[in-house]
């Protein structure tokens, strides 16, 4: 029979979803909460329920087993979650279906994003100017100089590509050491 698809798994979990507060029409990891701004958002205010099932298919989302199948956990819709790429990477394999939904309810995309940020913020040295760097990210003409210094990674998997947290960060690190730089001249062109 193999894996059923997306929408199948979707609707077996709607009712637990609507419990958990997860909007049908805005798919999301169902661990972390990874979403994709509006991309696969729902845009039809009056959508059909069977259109909102159906759009689960196009998410980049994996179909995970709850119960690993090492524990003989089935492919039935009961059995599979809905996760982004990096849950399905962490994500436990074991024979306790509460265990597993216990780690779920502990992701937190924002939460793991931020740590990654912070981490190369220390990488570069800048981990004390957080307030400077969103005011620098806040000011459209500074941020769009920023972004054109950013390179983009192709995936080494071979499907697309992106601006890496670690690029950002680096193009924000050039630019106030020139900013330093500039600072530091016109200090010592005030004292001369």
């Amino acid at each position: 029979m193999g894996m059923p698809s997306k929408s199948k798994i979707f609707e077996y979990w709607m009712n637990w979803l609507a419990e958990k507060g997860i909007d049908w029409g805005e798919p999301c990891c169902w661990a972390c909460g990874r979403f994709w701004e509006d991309k696969y958002d729902i845009k039809k205010p009056h959508a059909t329920r069977e259109e909102i099932i159906k759009n689960w298919d196009n998410v980049p989302l994996q179909r995970c087993h709850i119960i690993a199948k090492q524990f003989d956990g089935t492919d039935e819709p009961s059995n599979l979650f809905l996760m982004c790429r990096d849950c399905h990477d962490k994500a436990p394999n074991t024979r306790s279906v509460e265990a597993f939904l216990i780690w779920t309810e502990k992701q937190n995309w924002y939460e793991n994003f931020r740590d990654e940020v912070m981490k190369e913020m220390k990488n570069f040295g800048l981990e004390d100017r957080v307030e400077e760097l969103n005011e620098i990210i806040a000011n459209r003409e500074i941020k769009g100089k920023i972004i054109g210094n950013l390179g983009i990674h192709m995936n080494q998997n071979g499907k697309g590509a992106q601006i890496t947290i670690s690029t950002y960060i680096s193009a924000l690190y050039e630019y106030l050491k020139e900013q330093d730089k500039l600072k530091v001249s016109q200090e010592g062109n005030n004292l001369a």
